[in-house]
């Protein structure tokens, strides 16, 4: 677990004792966090961290289980986590935005059931760079309109 003052000054930074699902779960290095999207250039086998079936395969795995539940939410949805060296997820954290970008409060139960969907996405392509896999910041973003989800991010 990284220590109060490592990462503090990165925007992608997220504080474990604040994030959710961060019982058991284990970065490889505390001093070296990259990106999702970094990778080295030049490199031939630099790559960055993505869902293990692609973005149309997470959008595809997302759309099956979500339900819309007569929900009427319209905004961002976006749920910022970690994936370790090894590929796994954890330390989340819940941003919730209306469509102007604002800060807002969605339905509990819409947040809860795209956050046990989100959870539920294991398998992960961790960074690699520079020679070796790396822990990376993620993020998930569903733009909600009237409760469907209408799109998904990155």
């Amino acid at each position: 677990m990284p220590s109060q003052n490592e990462f503090t000054k990165r925007v992608a930074y997220i504080d474990f004792k604040e994030a959710k699902l961060t019982e058991g779960f284990k970065i490889c290095d505390s001093t070296y966090m990259v990106d999702y999207y970094n990778y080295s250039r030049g490199d031939s086998v630099s790559r960055t961290t993505t869902y293990i079936k692609g973005k149309n395969g997470l959008r595809k795995e997302v759309l099956s289980k979500y339900e819309n539940r007569n929900y009427s939410d319209s905004g961002y949805l976006n749920y910022r986590f970690i994936v370790n060296c090894k590929g796994e997820a954890g330390a989340y954290v819940i941003h919730q935005n209306d469509l102007d970008l604002k800060p807002k409060t969605f339905n509990t139960d819409l947040t809860q059931q795209l956050f046990e969907i989100t959870t539920s996405l294991k398998k992960w392509q961790p960074n690699y760079m520079r020679g070796k896999n790396r822990d990376s910041y993620m993020y998930i973003s569903y733009k909600i309109e009237n409760g469907e989800i209408t799109e998904i991010l990155p």
